[in-house]
């Protein structure tokens, strides 16, 4: 199994930011991936996150198949639902995830907005283990609603994080309880 962790906009280098190397670290050391491996990469195009650029980057580049859990945190977990429209995906874990553009020019610019919807029947049916959503209730840049909307969408497992804003810091104990349920 692999478990891959697409970042959102502007994170790079991907290791230092956000939660990203805490949670590599994590699945490691507590022996929750012995037989797994973990991907945290450096994404081409990372303050604009082109859809055209990183769907084609994680079928190509990081295989995401149906041995893969992609993580995706804010407009990576809008990439991650784009991908699991086309591949079929072992699950998906939606970090601070939206699927709407938010008002944003930089979302708009992305591509992933447009010209068509999202096909949640085709996310689900790929999705083999499931889809999780993990929400901070006090996110300042994705509103919870909009993350609940979509979780509903998708009939995804919510995991409701009452004091979390953006999952800017670790810890991110509830990313990897919901990692968990793909193991």
């Amino acid at each position: 199994m692999n478990v891959i962790l697409l970042p959102g906009s502007g994170c790079t280098p991907t290791m230092e930011c956000n939660y990203y190397s805490w949670l590599a670290k994590t699945l490691v050391d507590r022996g929750i991936c012995a037989d797994v491996r973990v991907t945290v990469p450096g994404m081409p195009d990372p303050y604009v996150c082109r859809r055209a650029k990183w769907i084609p980057h994680c079928e190509e580049v990081l295989k995401c198949d149906a041995n893969s859990v992609v993580v995706g945190h804010s407009s990576g977990a809008v990439c991650a639902l784009r991908l699991a429209e086309r591949n079929v995906l072992r699950g998906i874990v939606l970090v601070s995830g939206y699927d709407d553009d938010l008002g944003d020019e930089n979302e708009r610019a992305s591509g992933y907005f447009g010209p068509d919807p999202f096909d949640y029947e085709k996310v689900k049916a790929n999705c083999t283990k499931g889809i999780d959503a993990v929400i901070g209730l006090r996110d300042s840049l994705v509103p919870a609603e909009v993350q609940r909307a979509l979780a509903a969408k998708l009939d995804a497992r919510e995991t409701l994080c009452e004091r979390r804003d953006h999952f800017f810091t670790p810890p991110a104990e509830e990313i990897v309880e919901a990692i968990m349920h793909f193991v």
